[in-house]
């Protein structure tokens, strides 16, 4: 495996300007400072997007709707993977390109899973009280039990809904398959 080679600012800007700037081919540039071509063709198109700012390192945790975000406005304005990773200031567009495929399989639900490290449990443990009902009281068990009747009424609600969202895109899916034209 090759090991990662990181650029400091100063080279990404020095390479990105040369090019722009018509001093330099993206392969000449690329070779000057020892990089592949693909990386300085991205800092080409963070740095027309976002300026310097977009050369600087980015955190590399994305919440749900910002990866739905991304492929629907990739998919809306027919957008290359590195195009889309450049206008959204991410730094490799290898991560737009699983998102794209995850997208594929699972559609926009998919993007609420977390599919690597432990698994999380969600909604499955009750709620901790700070106080544990004695017992002794007829109010005490009542209220107990009253509050595990209204956790699991929001479990079940949420578990319908999860249900109806993969549902709705399934449906999705199978007519916009059914929409494209034969290539024969």
């Amino acid at each position: 495996m090759k090991k990662k080679i990181k650029y400091s600012l100063k080279q990404k800007l020095s390479a990105v300007q040369s090019v722009l700037g018509g001093k330099e081919s993206v392969s000449s540039a690329a070779r000057k400072i020892g990089s592949p071509r693909k990386p300085v063709q991205r800092w080409i198109g963070l740095y027309k997007h976002h300026g310097a700012a977009g050369l600087r390192k980015r955190p590399g945790k994305y919440t749900a709707e910002f990866k739905g975000q991304v492929i629907g406005h990739m998919l809306e304005n027919h957008l290359s993977l590195t195009e889309t990773a450049a206008f959204f200031g991410m730094p490799n567009d290898t991560t737009v390109g699983s998102w794209f495929k995850q997208y594929e399989k699972t559609g926009k639900t998919g993007f609420l899973r977390k599919n690597c490290g432990k698994k999380k449990l969600m909604m499955t443990k009750k709620p901790k009280d700070n106080k544990q009902p004695s017992g002794n009281s007829a109010e005490e068990r009542l209220a107990a039990l009253q509050a595990e009747n209204e956790y699991l009424r929001a479990e079940n609600a949420f578990l319908k809904k999860l249900e109806a969202l993969v549902q709705e895109e399934k449906a999705a899916r199978k007519q916009n398959k059914q929409q494209k034209p034969s290539k024969n």
